[in-house]
């Protein structure tokens, strides 16, 4: 196995590590993420932003429910799960590639696998 050395090797591949690693490498600093999972972390692949996708479904329900008797008549309105979470995959497959080619054109070594310490230093 081939040891390499860096300033920085950031574990898990979020948002805010995503940061850490272009502004490290940015400056000069030699640095690697590694990651078992899919490079976005909870936010962009299962959190946040595709919170806000099946978010949108609910509120348009709710605001029909609230015009009703005013001009719109919610009950014709139907959620296709199937559809919804195809939407949502069009955003969240596209963002671990995209993750990753960013941080390779900054210089920052993408490793994927587990990671953990082995001594004090």
């Amino acid at each position: 196995m081939e040891t390499q050395k860096f300033d920085l090797v950031v574990l898990g591949v979020g948002m805010a590590a995503v940061t850490a690693a272009n502004k490290c490498a940015s400056a000069g600093w030699s640095v690697a993420v590694v990651d078992e999972l899919p490079y976005g972390g909870t936010c962009a692949l299962r959190g946040c932003d595709p919170k806000k996708m099946l978010r949108r479904g609910a509120e348009i329900f709710d605001a029909a429910s609230l015009m009703k008797g005013k001009g719109i008549e919610p009950g014709s309105l139907a959620i296709n799960w199937s559809d919804l979470m195809a939407f949502k995959r069009t955003f969240t497959e596209k963002m671990p590639p995209k993750i990753e080619s960013g941080l390779d054109v900054n210089g920052v070594t993408t490793l994927h696998g587990s990671a953990k310490f082995i001594g004090k230093k």
